[in-house]
């Protein structure tokens, strides 16, 4: 049997095993493994400081470490991280603003851990909105082969790294934004209706904040689906955004208007549950 032949069955045996292996795979972290007190960090005019929790909800201790991670967001996707060395000189970064100490902790079974950070404004700092990115991630040690109990078949445990990336805004002066929703679209689809429209920006400050769906076909106005913890940063002036509508999920079989209401985030100091913009979208 030629070398070349060899490698060709070599790569299929392991690619089957592969496919055999998934169905048995299991995951020893859960999702919520890490949790932090809160979604994101905002130093205003008056702002120096501010103590974030890390959280540990699960039964083993959990290690974590702390450092600065920058993303850029996009028109038709959320977040996307910068390689290094990629340029990135056209967002105002806050990493050499901000101390945060300790920069690695480990948090008991069910406890929690503060970190404290504060922020060294320089003096001659121009108006305009900075931002930071908080990179949160578990040291998990994978571990070795284990029997699955429940049957004569072998598992793979797998221990992923839950992380979290948490957004700091440094905002310098006497900032602003308006928010308004065009190019609205609704579609019907086999389940329900397909929403797609692009969230605008203007200003020189992020906007975040949450969506409610509304059906206004018969009078009365029927909340169909809520979405939380929309952004549009400084990079941008909009999103294209387009969500699914489940109606059999819904407390109305058909509809064929949406109104599109668009809130300020409860916690943000400027616009907090404020209508930021408001469209509405027809079959």
């Amino acid at each position: 049997m030629s070398f070349k032949r060899q490698n060709k069955i070599l790569w299929t045996a392991l690619i089957l095993g592969a496919f055999v292996f998934a169905g048995f795979i299991k995951f020893s972290e859960p999702a919520h493994a890490v949790r932090v007190s809160l979604k994101r960090i905002v130093f205003d005019n008056q702002k120096r400081s501010e103590i974030l929790t890390l959280i540990n909800n699960t039964a083993q201790p959990k290690t974590y470490r702390l450092g600065w991670r920058k993303y850029r967001m996009s028109e038709t996707q959320s977040l996307q991280l910068i390689d290094e060395g990629e340029d990135s000189s056209d967002i105002l970064w806050a990493d050499d603003m901000i101390r945060f100490a300790p920069r690695r902790v480990t948090v008991p079974p069910g406890g929690s851990q503060q970190i404290r950070l504060l922020l060294r404004r320089p003096k001659d700092l121009q108006e305009a909105e900075y931002r930071a990115h908080l990179w949160i991630i578990g040291e998990t040690k994978p571990e070795n082969y284990t029997a699955d109990t429940g049957s004569n078949q072998q598992a793979i445990r797998l221990s992923v790294q839950p992380a979290i990336s948490l957004p700091i805004f440094v905002r310098n002066g006497n900032l602003s934004a308006t928010a308004n929703i065009t190019n609205t679209q609704l579609t019907r689809t086999a389940t329900g209706l397909k929403l797609s429209f692009d969230l605008n920006r203007e200003g020189n400050r992020s906007i975040y904040g949450d969506f409610d769906f509304i059906c206004t076909d018969t009078g009365q106005e029927i909340v169909l689906r809520q979405i939380r913890g929309i952004a549009v940063y400084t990079d941008i002036n909009k999103r294209s955004l387009s969500y699914d509508i489940n109606l059999n999920e819904a407390a109305t079989p058909s509809c064929n208007t949406v109104k599109i209401l668009y809130r300020g985030d409860a916690n943000d100091p400027d616009f907090a549950s404020q209508t930021l913009a408001e469209a509405v979208a027809s079959l």
